[in-house]
């Protein structure tokens, strides 16, 4: 299908939530996510970083790529690339996008989620960066995407240089804390689940993922909303260098408390 063929498919009564930087179209089989043009406002007035929407969506294709090779995360596939928008596989199940959703989830059910989600952590932290050591995203530029909870975006040669840029981070990231792979958004609304609320069956969004240290904690602590999934990270250790300098130190994959495993230099 070419471009015009897939948006002609997009109407507004298949886009069940209000844009915030782009539109999400729920296609029968598939999900179609189109970037606001230029001059576009999401809902309520919000303005978005338009600068970097294209290498969003970018980054995202290249941390889908490495998810499906290094794990068992259930993602969806990326079907089609267009001038302004990208078309995936619809997952079904539910999406935690309002609080009366969240509040249907049992304690129970939120305390397997969690566990669920913390296993998808340490397999994300095994995933090699081609740049070890440093803190980057995929995508070319090797800028971390979140720029409303940093004052610069990076590249970085190493957490110690992370910090020297963000120096409010300084109380929640270790300058000996290494880089790991992570999605960087564990917001409930990037996942996926079960219709029963009993399981985690996708993972999405994953334009902001990046080699972060504590595979992105600081991140959570800063944009997390929903009671009850605040303490996502609680009983995960991260894997720490020998100074927090430049390139990659000893190394290790994070693990429960108590429990962190070492490997050396190899990531296997």
């Amino acid at each position: 299908m070419a471009d015009e063929s897939w948006l002609s498919l997009c109407t507004p009564s298949n886009i069940p939530m209000p844009p915030l930087e782009r539109y999400i179209h729920h296609l029968p089989h598939h999900i179609l996510k189109k970037r606001l043009g230029p001059h576009e406002l999401g809902v309520g007035g919000y303005i978005p970083d338009h600068s970097t929407l294209k290498y969003r969506d970018e980054n995202e294709v290249l941390a889908l790529e490495l998810v499906r090779n290094h794990t068992n995360i259930p993602v969806p596939d990326l079907v089609y690339m267009g001038a302004d928008f990208n078309v995936f596989t619809r997952i079904p199940g539910i999406c935690v996008n309002h609080q009366e959703i969240w509040d249907t989830i049992s304690p129970r059910q939120r305390e397997g989620l969690q566990y669920q989600i913390r296993s998808y952590i340490r397999q994300l932290s095994h995933i090699p960066s081609p740049y070890p050591g440093h803190v980057h995203s995929p995508h070319p530029s090797g800028s971390i995407f979140r720029p409303y909870q940093l004052q610069h975006c990076g590249p970085f040669p190493s957490t110690s240089s992370l910090l020297l840029h963000n120096p409010h981070l300084s109380p929640l990231v270790s300058a000996s804390a290494l880089p790991v792979f992570a999605h960087m958004d564990w917001d409930l609304s990037n996942i996926i689940i079960a219709e029963n609320g009993d399981a985690v069956v996708g993972v999405v969004d994953w334009e902001r993922a990046a080699w972060f240290p504590d595979a992105g904690r600081a991140m959570h602590r800063c944009a997390h909303h929903w009671e009850g999934w605040e303490g996502l990270f609680d009983t995960l250790e991260f894997p720490v260098g020998g100074g927090g300098g430049e390139g990659m130190g000893e190394t290790g994959v994070v693990g429960e408390v108590g429990q962190l495993r070492w490997w050396g230099e190899a990531y296997y």
